[in-house]
């Protein structure tokens, strides 16, 4: 199920290097800037774009094979009703990966 998935992505987000996750947690769970990111960390904003993207280039190839099925399963029209905030949710972690 979706819980299933996000504690899937949280674990390969624990396991980012550690400049990437500290990058990609202020970015995608506090919602700061890249601007705001690279003065808090006293980076350039290049910096934290490349760690940004490192960080998705990585859970990509990390999440490709542990995810799409469990997604698959979830969206199959004939296994269960989901609630319309699920679809979105795994929408956008197709998205992501």
């Amino acid at each position: 199920d979706l819980d299933r998935i996000v504690n899937v992505v949280n674990k390969e987000i624990e396991n980012l290097p550690p400049k990437c996750k500290e990058v990609f947690i202020l970015s995608k769970q506090e919602g700061l800037t890249n601007i705001e990111i690279a003065e808090h960390l006293g980076v350039s904003l290049k910096t934290v774009e490349a760690q940004i993207t490192k960080a998705f280039s990585v859970l990509r190839f990390t999440l490709k094979e542990k995810v799409r099925p469990i997604l698959f399963l979830i969206l199959d029209k004939g296994k269960s009703i989901i609630k319309k905030k699920e679809i979105v949710e795994a929408y956008i972690l197709l998205k992501i990966i």
